[in-house]
């Protein structure tokens, strides 16, 4: 199954806590599922993590080599805009409250089978499966 995982989940690669379950999360990224993101997640995470690593130099490193680590793995990386996601974005633009979200979750209907997030207002506004890690774990794990 091809899954669009939302940047939350890609936090703890580059050393960033998240209140998730460690377990699932391992689960998840064990198991044969096919995993995407938008590379807007990638500027997400630098974002995120700017924040918590400006005079840090083990938080430096921990960042740079978790950002190695996701950009040599296996998950495809889709761009933030095609030909293709662009209507999509505009059709879900002025329903999704975070900006980064239309290109994501566009990426997410045109490409993926399910996208994982813990956005709640993503499910509310497209016609598309969209579930939290609790609920992918339990129909898909």
């Amino acid at each position: 199954m091809k899954v669009l995982l939302d940047t939350t989940y890609l936090l703890p690669a580059v050393g960033i806590e998240v209140d998730l379950s460690e377990e699932m999360l391992e689960k998840l990224f064990s198991s044969d599922h096919s995993f995407m993101i938008n590379e807007l997640s990638l500027f997400e995470l630098f974002g995120k993590a700017s924040r918590l690593i400006s005079d840090k130099e083990e938080a430096k490193d921990r960042f740079y080599t978790g950002m190695k680590s996701i950009l040599s793995s296996r998950i495809d990386i889709k761009p933030v805009f095609t030909l293709d996601t662009l209507p999509v974005v505009r059709a879900v633009h002025e329903r999704l409250k975070d900006l980064p979200d239309g290109p994501i979750v566009a990426t997410a209907m045109l490409y993926a089978d399910v996208m994982l997030t813990e956005a709640k207002d993503i499910q509310k506004v497209v016609d598309f499966e969209v579930l939290d890690l609790k609920g992918f774990a339990e129909k898909y794990l």
